[in-house]
């Protein structure tokens, strides 16, 4: 069982968008079931570079289509990519360090983070994206 399934709730109506956002949350759905598995660090470790560096690769999809649109909430979205990449980052140095478990809490930082961000965040711009031309 999936720890967090894909919804058509979370289309922003951006082909490629949608590609990518359905990406992460197998990405998340992979994390979750390698502590399930009780995979060593490692793995987890693997896991969490991958997401880390897809997300990266997603957050400058977003922000190439914001800027060649003159999308008015680029910077404010930017931030939130921001934020999300330095927690990312601190979850990364964690998962270096000898012991590192992965945990339910930060698994559900993820979940929470993606579908808040993608729900509300991204959904403001799906509108603006479409009259533009661009699905």
């Amino acid at each position: 069982m999936a720890y967090l399934n894909w919804s058509d709730d979370f289309s922003v109506n951006v082909k490629e968008i949608d590609a990518q956002h359905r990406m992460l949350v197998e990405k998340i759905n992979m994390l979750h079931q390698a502590m399930l598995d009780n995979k060593g660090r490692e793995a987890q470790q693997e896991i969490i570079q991958g997401m880390a560096e897809y997300a990266n690769v997603h957050f400058e999809t977003e922000e190439k289509y914001m800027r060649r649109l003159d999308y008015p909430g680029y910077r404010k979205h930017k931030a939130e990519h921001e934020r999300f990449a330095e927690k990312a980052y601190e979850l990364h140095k964690r998962s270096n360090s000898s012991g590192f478990v992965l945990s339910l809490e930060i698994l559900s930082f993820l979940k929470d983070w993606l579908q808040e961000h993608i729900l509300v965040v991204d959904k403001e711009y799906s509108k603006h994206f479409n009259e533009n031309g661009v699905y």
